[in-house]
């Protein structure tokens, strides 16, 4: 096993989130030689080479892995945070295990902006998804706070190509469609 376990070294208010909570947790081992694995394992993550870290999201949650410690901002609770750092070690050791499997990646990969998710959307800001501008419905799509079925005239003919794209993107992200 590449990873026995993950020990909770603090607890705060999360920075960005006042009704959240962050955590740092340290690992017995130096893990960086994982995080070119995981970078093609989690096609959302981004690994930074010359920082040496690796950062995902866990659904609202974001996740910044160093070589010993692992840092985790916008949890909701203690009970939380303990379930994470397990996903974490569940996900480090699954990756080491099929670690013959993968090609490890170096790229520092990009990931789409709102801004990107905005040239494809109709730009009519009728507010039938429930936001005040597409660029607000872009925002939120890309943060995987709402769904891209809400923007209704996306679906009308000659969208397809937008819709395909906004799709891609999304799934990309690793949100369900």
């Amino acid at each position: 096993m590449y990873l026995e376990s993950i020990n909770l070294s603090f607890i705060q208010p999360c920075t960005t989130d006042s009704k959240r909570i962050r955590i740092k947790a340290n690992v017995p081992r130096n893990i960086s030689d994982i995080f070119p694995y995981l970078n093609t394992y989690l096609k959302t993550g981004i690994y930074n080479k010359k920082a040496n870290t690796f950062v995902f999201n866990k659904e609202h949650k974001i996740i910044t892995m160093f070589e010993d410690n692992i840092n985790v901002a916008k949890l909701i609770n203690e009970t939380e945070a303990f379930e994470v750092l397990d996903y974490i070690k569940d996900i480090i050791n699954e990756v080491d295990e099929k670690r013959e499997e993968i090609t490890p990646c170096d790229e520092l990969r990009k990931l789409p902006s709102p801004i990107e998710a905005y040239a494809y959307l109709p730009k009519l800001n009728c507010k039938k998804c429930g936001q005040e501008t597409c660029l607000a419905f872009a925002t939120k799509l890309i943060k995987g706070e709402c769904k891209l079925k809400r923007c209704l005239h996306l679906y009308e003919n000659g969208n397809e190509s937008n819709v395909e794209k906004l799709e891609d993107m999304i799934l990309l992200l690793g949100y369900e469609l």
